[in-house]
């Protein structure tokens, strides 16, 4: 028999709300009445009921095998990583993989990822495929020309692709096409994930007859980062957070078919890293992200992946507050503090604390801090 699952949720939360792998909840209400049965994403919701002194739902489930439809060699999720890095930390990108670019670009005007047009030109770049692609629209510090788009391509399968060429020009041409009579200048880029330090395609060039055309594209391969010692060295002097990207995705590489608990110990230790070497909060946020995304680890040890976090934000003193959003969307579990149900929240917790029950599972029950679950106990009567 399948192992059941607990849940509890309050007036204007989806479904299932705080799940529980064990019968906590029946210490706060039991059952009342059934009142529905709905399927959930990755549960099976075998019954709810209201509980009308209170004002929320509890019920039951039992977790429901997860179908997946990512492609092969997870290129789903490295797409979506690097489409996460590119658009929360464009800046650190450029300067990273092309500080000539970087230099050359006012950020104090802003700049635009035009994501839905990309989609119209470029319908092939959506996430799921063996690329990831993004288009900026960006302005330049001497004002020579009104606007630029930057079209930013990542191949994240790591094998060569026949057709890189030709799509980059047929993309190069369809956004020059949307935006020309804006007179703006298109400029394509490539990042390249692949292990080939032979492979370098970057230019497109047809020569017949006196007609030329030519495309010359500037293209990183991040394996030069682990052959190349002058840039082995700046990958490993450098503190921007897109270096910790590239740690990432090499680590990444070399635990590919590693054991779970090998993959735990890597993640475990980019996150350090992440931490240790002082980024920002955003920055870090990100990065945990991207790590989450391209190592992928059995439920049990992502959980101890969440205690990891814990521990090492109170060791550096940076209360993050971080969280696998991936994980928690995906599972449905929505966490934290909601507006207007304070009140109740502060019911159960002494309810619970009647009960004996410890003070770490009160605090993930009720989304209230461990703290306040403690001031809650100075609170109860000396019996």
């Amino acid at each position: 028999m399948p192992p059941r699952f607990f849940c509890a949720r309050w007036p204007g939360q989806p479904l299932p709300g705080i799940i529980f792998q064990e019968p906590i909840i029946t210490y706060i209400q039991p059952l009342v009445k059934v009142q529905f049965i709905e399927r959930l994403q990755n549960f099976e919701l075998e019954a709810i009921a209201f509980c009308p002194g209170f004002g929320y739902h509890i019920g039951a489930m039992t977790r429901k095998p997860v179908k997946t439809t990512r492609p092969a060699n997870g290129a789903s999720d490295y797409d979506s990583a690097w489409k996460d890095v590119i658009e929360e930390l464009f800046e650190p990108f450029l300067a990273f993989y092309f500080p000539h670019i970087h230099r050359d670009i006012d950020f104090s005007k802003g700049y635009t990822f035009l994501s839905k047009e990309l989609r119209k030109i470029a319908p092939d770049g959506k996430v799921g495929n063996r690329y990831a692609d993004e288009l900026v629209k960006v302005y330049l510090k001497n004002g020579s020309t009104g606007y630029i788009c930057i079209f930013i391509h990542v191949e994240v399968q790591g094998a060569r692709d026949t057709d890189f060429l030709t799509r980059m020009y047929i993309y190069q041409y369809r956004i020059f096409d949307k935006f020309r009579q804006e007179g703006a200048e298109v400029i394509s880029l490539a990042i390249l994930t692949d292990e080939d330090p032979s492979y370098r395609p970057d230019e497109y060039r047809v020569s017949r007859w006196g007609f030329e055309l030519k495309l010359k594209i500037p293209v990183v391969k991040l394996i030069d980062y682990r052959l190349d010692e002058v840039k082995k060295q700046e990958l490993e002097s450098s503190e921007n957070p897109m270096a910790m990207v590239v740690r990432a995705h090499f680590k990444s590489q070399e635990i590919k078919k590693a054991r779970p608990e090998s993959k735990f110990s890597a993640k475990t230790d980019l996150i350090r890293q992440c931490y240790r070497r002082g980024y920002g909060k955003e920055q870090i946020k990100t990065l945990l992200k991207f790590i989450d995304w391209i190592i992928r680890l059995p439920d049990a040890l992502e959980g101890k992946i969440s205690d990891e976090i814990i521990s090492i934000e109170e060791e550096y003193k940076m209360p993050y507050v971080t969280t696998w959003e991936r994980r928690a969307k995906e599972e449905g579990v929505v966490l934290g503090k909601r507006e207007g149900i304070i009140e109740e929240k502060t019911e159960i917790a002494k309810r619970l604390l009647r009960k004996g029950i410890s003070l770490d599972i009160i605090s993930e029950a009720t989304g209230l801090s461990r703290s306040e679950v403690e001031s809650l106990e100075i609170e109860q009567p000396v019996h």
